[in-house]
């Protein structure tokens, strides 16, 4: 690709325009103009397309990734943010990390110590306690500040004590095509029973790095306030599309 891949890339019309920079240290940084959360797929597709161009032959690793959210309480939608995706090319052929099997399958315990590590994960979330960055991929170079970003999101919009976050699992999916590694990853999706949350939209992914060891690969949730539903009279089909991906 030219080095018009480093400026603004084209956009349709009402597409966000994605901004593609060298990072030093850290292969590229592509920057999203604010898009609504529904579009999050088809985002994502052109992101990667144009990840795919700059690093031609070679392979995409995609890294550090965050957004912010906030709700456009003029059309009862959920808008994304400031969204940075970091990626960098690496080399097929030399490349460490295999894939598993297509037909792989998770044993009971497999499901159940994902299970047990994202529990912990959450439990590090609602205390505030950091170990639970060493809990993510380091390729996600979480710093203290965004840990504690990330805790204040999840607390927020709390009205009283008592409550829980508790993990649900999803699926396993094998080698999925938007990871940073290949490999076998669990999904889960989170419950919150705190006072004054509505609910949760997006999840957690965990990659299982071999037997008994895992990491959380993407963490993706953001919390629905009972004040925001109740000030804007949402139904529950509302509430719903607020989370539509």
């Amino acid at each position: 690709m030219t080095m018009l891949a480093l400026a603004l890339l084209l956009a349709a019309a009402g597409e966000p325009g994605i901004a593609i920079k060298p990072a030093p240290g850290h292969g590229y940084r592509a920057d999203v103009e604010t898009f609504d959360a529904e579009t999050m797929s088809s985002v994502t597709a052109r992101l990667k397309r144009a990840a795919a161009e700059r690093c031609g032959f070679e392979g995409v690793r995609f890294g550090r990734h965050s957004f912010g959210t906030r709700v456009d309480t003029d059309r009862n939608v959920m808008l994304i943010e400031n969204m940075q995706q970091n990626f960098f090319c690496f080399d097929r052929e030399t490349d460490p990390y295999k894939p598993v099997p297509a037909d792989w399958k998770a044993s009971a315990e497999d499901t159940a110590g994902a299970t047990q590590f994202v529990t912990r994960f959450l439990d590090r979330l609602d205390r505030g306690d950091s170990a639970g960055i060493a809990m993510m991929d380091p390729l996600a170079e979480v710093t203290q500040a965004q840990w504690e970003g990330l805790r204040k999101a999840a607390v927020q919009h709390r009205t009283a004590s008592g409550g829980s976050l508790t993990p649900h699992f999803e699926a396993w999916v094998n080698n999925p095509d938007d990871a940073a590694y290949p490999g076998a990853y669990a999904v889960f999706s989170v419950i919150d029973d705190h006072p004054g949350i509505e609910g949760t939209c997006g999840g957690i992914v965990v990659h299982r790095v071999r037997a008994n060891e895992y990491q959380i690969a993407q963490y993706d949730v953001q919390f629905i306030a009972t004040a925001l539903v109740e000030q804007q009279g949402l139904t529950q089909e509302q509430v719903e599309g607020l989370c539509r991906r």
